[in-house]
């Protein structure tokens, strides 16, 4: 007799994912309970082209990630990884945006200029396509609202990026020395912020 057709959310697999998930969630030191595989397909529009994502950080502390039978294990801790980092970078952006402009957050991302962010561009095919849309005369600035202000994000996803691409190949991946930089400084604050300045 053949098997009951079942939604995804009631599959094995699906189950064994979210499992997964939750394990990678703790792995990663973030609250199981706000890592969450879902059933459904989010389409999102990027140059004129329609993509399918993988997963999506929201700024209750929550991530979303899109269930794919074909994701695997691996691929899976990567998008993880990835949507942290938003969160990360979401929460520093608020305490930057909070300060006054000789605040301390202010002096230490000093650096991070404009010029110098898009002289790099992004570290990967996805982060490429952000700055590639973006739509502002003027490049987009570090901690700034880019998606309303140019259409895209390109800093934010080129920092998540890294996050991803040194949680695949480890701390000696070959990345652009000042994207590492940013997005270890991103980290050293998330921390201090969350951990009462320590």
């Amino acid at each position: 007799m053949p098997e009951p057709l079942r939604r995804p959310a009631e599959s094995e697999d699906f189950l064994k994912k979210s499992a997964k998930l939750h394990e990678l969630a703790l792995e990663f030191g973030h609250d199981p309970g706000k890592a969450v595989l879902s059933p459904e397909t989010r389409i999102f529009d990027c140059l004129g082209q329609s993509f399918t994502a993988e997963g999506e950080a929201f700024p209750d502390g929550s991530i979303k990630i899109y269930y794919d039978p074909k994701m695997s294990d691996a691929r899976m801790a990567c998008c993880l990884a990835h949507e942290i980092q938003h969160l990360r970078y979401f929460a520093v952006r608020e305490a930057y945006l909070g300060e006054p402009e000789d605040g301390p957050l202010h002096g230490r991302f000093s650096k991070f200029t404009p010029g110098l962010l898009a002289a790099q561009r992004g570290v990967s095919d996805y982060s490429n396509e952000h700055w590639d849309s973006w739509r502002a005369a003027a490049p987009p600035k570090l901690f700034s609202m880019e998606m309303e202000e140019g259409g895209s994000e390109p800093i934010n996803e080129t920092v998540a990026d890294v996050a991803k691409a040194l949680y695949n190949w480890g701390p000696e991946v070959r990345i652009n020395p000042v994207w590492k930089e940013l997005q270890q400084a991103v980290n050293d604050e998330y921390r201090k912020l969350t951990s009462g300045g320590v």
